[in-house]
């Protein structure tokens, strides 16, 4: 299956600009380009898509995720499983943030003692 500029940026929640950015600055081709100019993406793509946005999500710099991806003995899995756990920590950190932020709100409203 072959995604447009279009689909995969409402896929991927992220600009058609972005995308074309991307292209640019070879950190993400498109797998095709069609005669009337129109980028197609596939699978490949999207994984790819998917990667480098949590790459973002972790605040590594284009250029660094480039290079990271670039390396040909990058293993896929491990960096996901990698991702999972360095996001599932970050939920845990917002967790108890959020509950402090919970535990003061009671207390400035005379609900809880701190």
């Amino acid at each position: 299956m072959f995604y447009t500029v279009n689909q995969l940026s409402r896929l991927a929640g992220v600009s058609v600009r972005t995308l074309h950015y991307y292209d640019e600055i070879g950190l993400l081709k498109p797998e095709a380009i069609r005669p009337n100019g129109y980028r197609q993406y596939g699978d490949q793509a999207v994984l790819k898509l998917q990667q480098i946005l949590f790459y973002r999500e972790l605040d590594l710099s284009l250029k660094d995720i480039k290079a990271m991806l670039g390396r040909p003995d990058l293993d896929a899995v491990a960096a996901l499983e990698a991702h999972r756990l360095s996001l599932k920590g970050r939920a845990k950190r917002l967790e108890r943030l959020i509950q402090t932020v919970d535990d003061t709100l009671l207390h400035m409203k005379g609900l809880k003692e701190m």
